[in-house]
């Protein structure tokens, strides 16, 4: 065993469903349904789009599931692409995953500050900035205490996020339902335009729940348990968006909720009057902190492990004797320090949507490519119907990632950039160094 200390397999199945959960729900659900409401004036039609967000979440969730029960590890993506393309896929992936969430940590982070200062924290006299670092020490310092302290903290946070989410879905359907709408409704104003916003809407609203692989070593029987909470936390999410969905159209038509740059607010604006803002404004604080405490938690685990593979210094490598990875989360919780205090989160923020749709196409390949080189590799879930199945997850993540880059070519090809440049310096380390690994250059 190295003296440098060792990840704890000590979390369960019920933390797996919480940070599935706990990293897509947020308050995307309370002001993506108006959006999504301008796709058609059918609430039939609304709910059935909701479904299918989660029913291809499923799809796109299942190479993540098969690599993860088949090869658990802490790098997840960064394993899986040297298993299957070798060492620069490793370089381009560990790289992606580390710029895009601790960019994405800072920006998170931020948006907590402008909520506290909404709801009053610093007296006027401290501003997001200030508190965004605060909030980054604090959850450091959550984490710090141990991979069992942490782990139940996300339990606690998504099980707060859930319970409130359902409550909500209750005090909407206990009030007065929206008068009849005069009139046909239309089933594609916007035509088919509309139904592509819609789901792009509907899909950023799912995303997130692939950050579940990174604690395959950590999570005890990660074969059975790491696809269960997969798709165990993509039925419950889709499940409760219907729900929110469904309680939003009793009290509103799908016409106001069409015209809504707030949805849920307005449906509870009768319930909550003036006190609406502070309700959601409290829910987007503990929202935001969930997935803040779970961003913390997980990008430690890939540097953590890129270190391990040599992509980053072996210093990294240490882990505390509670199991966590400590220099490895300083280094993330600085650098999304360094990110929010520059201002270049933001424009790497911007950046992420693309590197992120290429990160699930890239969970794909591997599957696909370790199906062809290694077919008896051990799988304890299987993609059913695979070279099927896989074409159609491949083409659908390839038919997104155009789609994204289209909409915002300039950003992503940034953000491409940015990753070949880093890619490129650590090979020019590595060539000066005489081709060695860097944990092998100390």
């Amino acid at each position: 065993m190295s003296d440098k200390g060792h990840l704890l397999r000590v979390l369960g199945v019920v933390f797996g469903l919480a940070a599935v959960v706990g990293s897509v729900v947020g308050q995307g659900i309370l002001r993506a349904p108006g959006i999504a409401a301008q796709a058609s004036e059918s609430g039939t039609v609304l709910i059935g789009l909701w479904f299918l967000g989660g029913a291809l979440s499923l799809l796109a969730a299942l190479p993540y599931a098969e690599l993860g029960a088949a090869l658990p590890s802490a790098g997840g993506i960064v394993t899986f692409t040297e298993r299957a393309f070798g060492k620069g896929a490793s370089v381009l992936a560990s790289y992606s995953m580390l710029l895009m969430l601790i960019s994405a940590l800072a920006n998170v982070a931020f948006v907590a500050g402008e909520l506290l200062v909404r709801l009053g924290v610093g007296g006027g006299e401290i501003g997001p900035g200030a508190i965004a670092t605060a909030t980054l020490a604090v959850f450091f310092a959550i984490n710090a205490m141990g991979t069992r302290i942490s782990g139940g903290a996300q339990i606690a946070f998504s099980a707060f996020k859930g319970a409130v989410l359902a409550i909500f879905v209750v005090i909407l359907f206990a009030q007065p339902g929206a008068p009849a709408v005069a009139g046909e409704a239309s089933i594609a104003p916007q035509g088919l335009l509309g139904y592509a916003t819609a789901m792009l809407v509907i899909i950023g609203a799912y995303n997130g729940w692939g950050d579940v692989v990174f604690y395959g070593e950590e999570i005890e029987d990660p074969a059975r348990a790491l696809p269960r909470a997969l798709f165990g936390g993509i039925i419950a999410i889709t499940v409760l968006y219907t729900a929110v969905n469904m309680a939003i159209l009793h009290v509103l038509t799908p016409q106001q909720m069409a015209a809504s740059d707030f949805a849920a607010g307005d449906a509870a604006a009768g319930i909550f009057g003036q006190a609406g803002d502070t309700v959601f404004t409290i829910f987007g604080v503990v929202s935001i902190a969930a997935i803040c405490s779970l961003m913390t938690m997980t990008v430690s685990r890939i540097a953590y492990a890129s270190a391990r593979v040599g992509l980053l210094p072996p210093a990294l490598e240490r882990v505390a004797a509670n199991g966590t990875p400590i220099n490895a989360m300083v280094l993330v919780v600085l650098g999304a320090a360094a990110f929010l205090w520059s201002g270049s989160y933001l424009t790497l923020a911007s950046t992420s949507t693309a590197l992120s749709q290429v990160m699930i196409l890239l969970f794909a390949l591997c599957s696909w490519q370790l199906y062809r080189r290694e077919p008896d590799l051990p799988r304890p879930f299987r993609v059913p119907f695979f070279k099927s199945v896989m074409a159609l997850v491949i083409l659908f993540d390839a038919a997104l990632l155009v789609v994204f880059v289209w909409q915002d070519p300039a950003n992503s090809l940034l953000g491409f950039a940015l990753v070949a440049a880093l890619a490129a310096g650590y090979w020019l380390v590595r060539r000066m160094a005489g081709s060695k690994p860097i944990q092998e250059q100390q």
